[in-house]
């Protein structure tokens, strides 16, 4: 490939970066980024069952991470839509690894923000990470964006998140002191990314990194009163310029009395300084795009605030197969229920004090006359309790349901019933006499209608 950079960006680089660095940067610009994807394990996924050819290299900083040899069509895939795997760019999954470890700094029961949260890479990976009794809230600032955010969480199968549309001075006044940890993805110039999404390119100007750079500032700002007293911001972007990168990390530590978080990253990984716990990985050098991240912690106490009126009333009375695992809320579509634990021990009710809230955990169902009508959703659970009988499609049938299509699928049984194929859970049909009525969620099925199945992983026929 080849990209025409504007003289202005290849200005900063130079200026930004050492000299044999910032010319080995720009020439990798003009060759094609890799496609990477981050495997399931909590679904039982495993490098063995891929097929030939297919994974590439394990990447560096993420033990679930791999380089594809090539870019397959990941719609045609049933393991895709069924959640065992997900596609990110390789260097934006340090943020997830650094969520494991930063975890050990707090108690179980850590309550996680991710700031910026849609499409949902980093919050599927943080989620994978967090310790029984911890809970992840996934917040979207633009509405339109939340809908995909909880389609990746709840094909993800973890349970353990609550889905929110807020900005960020909303959650900064009204849940003062909460969160031990917020993953800050600052909305960027992006020119970490310009060999993936080439028209950024043509978006480029200095003008826009200086918008880019006070927007983070007041985000920043914004945010931080929602830390608890010895909280951790992990502030990222996936741009190279100094002044959303190094230059904003100095701003939040002089205007709020941050405390600098100093790692020693394994040279092996790529990762560098230009100055102590600011740190770069470049294409150059690493399996992925450009990214940067420091990690931040608030070393004074922030006084636990919150609403103190809640909007919903938790339900009193949940299935028998969620035993004490859940909680959760009698909404119109459904039962909505969020794995419980300590975090509900400190604050009971929490989602009903949250702003913006989309959806709590997962859809269960609905009770029709004693009977639950189970939920695609809580099929795609990674642990669960099964109370329906299931059911073994071929590869053609399980993309087929993801079409959301009837199944003309002969079987005795009656009721809803859980799909699967090659060991993987599909999701929940009605099975009536003469096949099995589709409940896949609408808004998720595949509208491709020729699209032939083709997965990553060996078929087990």
């Amino acid at each position: 490939m080849s990209l025409t950079l504007p003289e202005g960006f290849v200005s900063q680089i130079h200026e930004t970066l050492p000299g044999e660095i910032s010319q080995d940067l720009l020439t990798s610009l003009h060759e094609n980024p890799k496609v990477s994807i981050r495997l399931n394990r909590t679904k039982g996924i495993t490098e063995q069952q891929f097929g030939e050819g297919i994974l590439g290299d394990s990447i560096p900083h993420c033990g679930d991470g791999f380089v594809l040899r090539s870019r397959p069509i990941f719609t045609a895939d049933p393991a895709f839509h069924a959640g065992s795997y997900y596609v990110q760019e390789a260097n934006s999954m340090v943020i997830g690894e650094l969520v494991k470890r930063l975890l050990l700094n707090f108690d179980p029961g850590a309550i996680v923000l991710d700031l910026c949260a849609s499409p949902g890479g980093k919050s599927t990976h943080t989620a994978s990470h967090l310790r029984p009794g911890d809970l992840l809230i996934a917040n979207e600032v633009i509405a339109g964006r939340t809908g995909t955010l909880i389609e990746n969480l709840c094909k993800w199968g973890q349970g353990n998140h609550v889905v929110t549309s807020a900005d960020a001075k909303i959650l900064g006044s009204n849940l003062k002191g909460l969160f031990q940890l917020v993953i800050a993805d600052m909305p960027c110039s992006g020119e970490g990314m310009f060999r993936k999404t080439p028209d950024a390119v043509s978006e480029w100007s200095e003008e826009n990194v200086t918008l880019c750079t006070l927007r983070q500032q007041r985000i920043a700002h914004d945010i931080w009163p929602s830390l608890a007293e010895g909280g951790i911001m992990v502030y990222s972007t996936c741009t190279y310029n100094r002044s959303e990168n190094e230059d904003n990390i100095n701003h939040i530590v002089e205007t709020l009395g941050a405390e600098i978080m100093e790692f020693d990253f394994p040279a092996a990984l790529g990762i560098f300084e230009l100055e102590p716990g600011k740190y770069r990985m470049l294409p150059n050098q690493t399996l992925g795009e450009g990214f940067f991240f420091a990690i931040l912690r608030k070393p004074y106490k922030e006084r636990l605030s919150l609403p103190k009126s809640a909007k919903m009333k938790p339900s009193k009375q949940l299935p028998s197969f969620l035993k004490n695992d859940f909680m959760g809320y009698d909404l119109a579509d459904g039962l909505m229920a969020v794995r419980n634990g300590l975090w509900h021990d400190y604050h009971p009710n929490l989602p009903a004090l949250l702003p913006g809230v989309k959806q709590t955990g997962i859809n269960v169902g609905q009770n029709n006359k004693n009977q639950w009508k189970v939920h695609p959703e809580y099929d795609l659970l990674s642990l669960k309790t099964v109370p329906y009988p299931t059911l073994d499609l071929d590869i053609d049938e399980a993309l087929s349901y993801q079409k959301r299509a009837f199944l003309s699928k002969k079987t005795e049984l009656k009721g809803v019933v859980g799909l699967r194929w090659n060991g993987l859970s599909l999701g929940t049909t009605n099975a009536v006499n003469n096949g099995l009525n589709n409940l896949w969620p609408m808004h998720w099925r595949i509208l491709q209608s020729q699209m032939k199945a083709e997965s990553l992983l060996k078929d087990p026929r």
